[in-house]
């Protein structure tokens, strides 16, 4: 590998308040079943949120691989929107407001995104200490933000679907701790489906 680096992010499998489409930020609901799958990517240690819906996906697809969990690669914080859905919450201004601008808007109660983005940049610069190869199971939102840095593109428009594995590469450590754009990114589906 020399001195190149590959952060591979996968989002947590789908839980029931997904399904139902509500915020789910710091609730602490486990994950539907997984069927388990084997993937070309065999990491020997994974990297996540200490939330259960990280900790079992990443036992659902590397079950060999011990998990270090960090509470600070946990989802934004909704505040008073957690385990809401759009249609409860669509006459709320405050909610109306934070939907036209979440960078600037805080939910009542709940975090702000630059505390977000502090607690993940963090966690990221503790983790990653040298070239090699990293696999983070955790959120939604975690996924959108990281990808927003090292693809330098607006958090707004990107998305993060369940059961993707994103691999981001670059060539050089350095760059990556200069905050460079990635090399190359790839964007693949795992083949694991919930069972009915």
């Amino acid at each position: 590998m020399g001195n190149a680096i590959t952060i591979h992010l996968i989002r947590h499998g789908k839980t029931q308040a997904n399904i139902e489409r509500k915020y789910i930020g710091h609730t602490d609901e486990p994950i539907l079943p997984l069927q388990q799958v084997h993937l070309a990517l065999q990491p020997s240690i994974i990297n996540g949120s200490d939330l259960k819906r990280c900790q079992q996906t990443a036992a659902c697809y590397f079950p060999q691989a011990p998990y270090q969990a960090s509470a600070d690669l946990r989802e934004l914080h909704f505040g008073q929107f957690e385990m809401k859905t759009y249609e409860e919450l669509k006459d709320n201004p405050i909610y109306r407001e934070w939907l036209m601008n979440p960078l600037q808007v805080t939910p009542p109660a709940g975090e702000s995104f630059i505390h977000f983005k502090e607690r993940v940049e963090r966690a990221m610069q503790q983790i990653i200490v040298a070239p090699d190869e990293y696999t983070f199971v955790v959120h939604g939102g975690v996924i959108r933000l990281l990808l927003a840095q090292f693809l330098q593109q607006p958090f707004e428009r990107l998305h993060a679907e369940h059961g993707t594995l994103y691999s981001c590469y670059w060539s050089d450590f350095s760059a990556w701790k200069e905050g460079e754009r990635c090399t190359f990114i790839s964007e693949v589906p795992i083949t694991a489906s919930e069972i009915s």
